[in-house]
């Protein structure tokens, strides 16, 4: 089956190989003001890098696709679903506040739609992964038990897999409530070994069968496991 795709002024393909089997990936990534300086700095060059080592691997490239939606006092789609070799080139910055619940259930809508998608196109998904990173915790008006339950409910389904990364100052409870177990902590501002093993679970996905259960990579570095968990 040909590629379907896309026409836009890059002439971006809306997915590369259709036959075969796909992964969606969203990135939901705090860029409130708390999150100046290094923290974005080093977040921005993180993506990029993940980018560029991602593609070198043929097998992982040609099933992924990657969403980048950005929040703080609102939220902005900043990428929809493309092959992970035509995501721009990210230069993220800082504002406002941290208005967690409309972003994630943006991020929700997404990948289920984006599972249609790829049935409609004769291509068996994966299960999608939504990767939260966050400093901070919600606004106090953003109340997230109702996404949160949400989130519960489509990963029970075995519609999602939603994970987080706490970066330093982040609310471990607001992250166990919307992630469970699956919550990870950066020590310090380097992401590099997160953005590592995350390159290392898509090539371990793109090595399964869809249902089948991947291999899980260990972390490693400065990124652990949150065990601040009731």
């Amino acid at each position: 089956m040909e590629s379907l795709e896309q026409k836009s002024f890059t002439e971006v393909p809306a997915i590369i190989n259709a036959s075969e089997s796909h992964m969606a990936l969203v990135f939901l990534l705090d860029t409130s003001g708390s999150m100046t300086g290094e923290p974005i700095r080093s977040l921005n060059e993180g993506l990029n890098r993940f980018k560029a080592e991602v593609c070198e691997n043929k097998q992982t490239r040609d099933i992924l696709d990657v969403a980048i939606i950005e929040f703080n006092s609102n939220y902005s789609v900043v990428q929809e679903f493309v092959p992970v070799e035509y995501m721009d080139e990210l230069n993220l910055e800082t504002t406002g506040t941290t208005m967690m619940s409309p972003a994630i259930n943006r991020a929700l809508d997404m990948v289920d739609e984006r599972s249609r998608f790829y049935r409609r196109s004769g291509s068996e998904p994966y299960k999608p992964w939504v990767i939260m990173i966050t400093d901070g915790e919600p606004d106090s008006d953003d109340d997230i038990s109702d996404v949160a339950q949400r989130i519960r409910t489509m990963e029970d389904e075995g519609k999602l897999s939603f994970r987080s990364l706490g970066v330093e100052g982040y609310n471990s409870k607001i992250l166990h409530e919307l992630s469970g177990e699956k919550v990870i902590k950066l020590i310090g501002l380097d992401f590099t070994s997160f953005f590592d093993w995350v390159n290392k679970s898509m090539r371990s996905v793109s090595q399964s069968s869809p249902g089948e259960k991947p291999k899980a990579e260990k972390l490693a570095g400065n990124v652990v496991v949150d065990t601040d968990w009731d």
